[in-house]
């Protein structure tokens, strides 16, 4: 009998933490991908977990508050990532639209397209909507939080993860003012990444 490599195994566990899910008692719903993406992805790399950092980003458009007009605006993100800017896919592991849903984009394994630098050691929560002047319904807020913690609570995320804002890895606004500052009350942000 022919033993298997420690690498099929990795992938074998690594698939079924993307395919299967993460929801548990505290965890929050999540959309799957095939519940409002229409194109795959082009390719896949995978992430190693534990992850040590989560981002925060905001997508700068207008906000949606239904989950056809929340899909819609996702569609345009991942048409924009992928067209315009020849990423595999839509370039955030997950989204929070103002329908009150996370949906999922890479996911926990795979590796995003959010952070240059960071992208093969970190998962980004992007918010849909501006955040540079308004502050993110705090309902939202505590489930991207409550997201974090299971990620935690799963293995997909470290004990220590730390949370930091797209603008302290990179020049950009994102994730708005607003809401970096709003961030900053999780026990899991880190001023210096």
């Amino acid at each position: 009998m022919k033993m298997i490599s420690k690498e099929i195994i990795l992938i074998l566990v690594l698939f079924f933490f993307h395919t299967g899910s993460t929801e548990g008692e505290d965890c929050p719903h999540i959309v799957p991908r095939g519940g409002w993406a229409t194109i795959p992805p082009k390719s896949i790399n995978y992430l190693i977990v534990p992850i040590p950092y989560v981002i925060i980003h905001h997508s700068v458009t207008p906000e949606c508050t239904t989950r056809s007009g929340c899909v819609n605006r996702l569609e345009n993100i991942r048409d924009y990532h992928m067209t315009d800017l020849k990423s595999n896919d839509i370039g955030f592991n997950f989204m929070i639209g103002g329908d009150g849903n996370i949906y999922e984009g890479c996911g926990w394994t795979l590796e995003g397209a959010h952070t240059y630098g960071f992208n093969k050691r970190s998962i980004s929560i992007m918010f849909v909507g501006n955040f540079q002047e308004k502050k993110v319904n705090s309902t939202f807020l505590d489930l991207a939080h409550k997201l974090i913690l299971c990620g935690k609570d799963q293995g997909m995320l470290r004990e220590d993860v730390k949370v930091i804002g797209g603008r302290q890895a990179i020049s950009t606004a994102s994730p708005g003012l607003e809401l970096f500052l709003q961030i900053q009350d999780w026990p899991e942000w880190a001023q210096n990444p």
